[in-house]
């Protein structure tokens, strides 16, 4: 249950703090592209950003020297080229130059994003088309690997062109400050109110989670 009073505190301070909701963008995400969509969500756990945007791009080079369209893949391709890389561990240096770890494990983001991609694929579920079609606890499932839990599936989801909130640290963080909390609020209380206030406020739930995010970035960088 969504509790009033988290609503009307972080309306206020998202009036407060973000300015006008004419001036927020609701992010491109990768619509055609399930093969980005994992790739974002998973790099971005725990990482900044910029981090993320390289693997990205090391990515999209590869699979561009192939005269392929990276904003096309789907599994199948994301999954062949990491096995052209001898595999999700070699990958980790060879295609995506980033050898983080999964939160909370000893096993690398290639290997985690192999595992899910490969979970997803053998459901049935190859496009961001099939995802976005797909019977969501099936398809959660599926996602939900070792290091994998519910914030990367709900990024894969908006990432893929879905409504939502991402309920990460920075998100929480805005909410906890809202509330006036002294610990950080749970992901499902500010899940739970940011989609509340967008209501209100009349924006997507997609353009004020990123508005709320590109502001926490900016306030821990002061």
């Amino acid at each position: 249950m969504t509790d009033a009073g988290d609503v009307d505190a972080v309306e206020k301070l998202v009036r407060d703090r973000l300015g006008s909701t004419s001036s927020w963008v609701e992010p491109d995400g990768y619509p055609d592209s399930l093969a980005l969509c994992a790739i974002d969500s998973i790099y971005s756990l725990q990482s900044h950003y910029t981090a993320t945007v390289r693997v990205l791009d090391r990515y999209r080079a590869y699979r561009r020297e192939q005269d392929a369209d990276p904003n096309k893949d789907g599994a199948p391709e994301l999954l062949a080229a990491i096995q052209e890389a001898d595999g999700p561990a070699a990958a980790a240096d060879s295609l995506f130059g980033n050898r983080a770890k999964a939160p909370g494990t000893k096993r690398l983001k290639s290997e985690a994003l192999a595992d899910a991609v490969a979970r997803l694929a053998g459901i049935g579920v190859e496009t961001t088309a099939h995802l976005r079609s797909a019977e969501a606890s099936e398809a959660r499932r599926a996602w939900s690997v070792k290091g994998l839990g519910p914030v990367s599936w709900d990024y894969l989801l908006m990432l893929a062109g879905a409504q939502g909130v991402k309920a990460d640290t920075k998100v929480r963080q805005f909410v906890t400050t809202a509330v006036g909390e002294s610990c950080i609020v749970s992901k499902g209380r500010a899940e739970r109110a940011v989609k509340a206030a967008s209501e209100r406020l009349g924006s997507t739930q997609r353009a004020l989670d990123h508005a709320i995010w590109q502001y926490q970035r900016t306030v821990q960088k002061l």
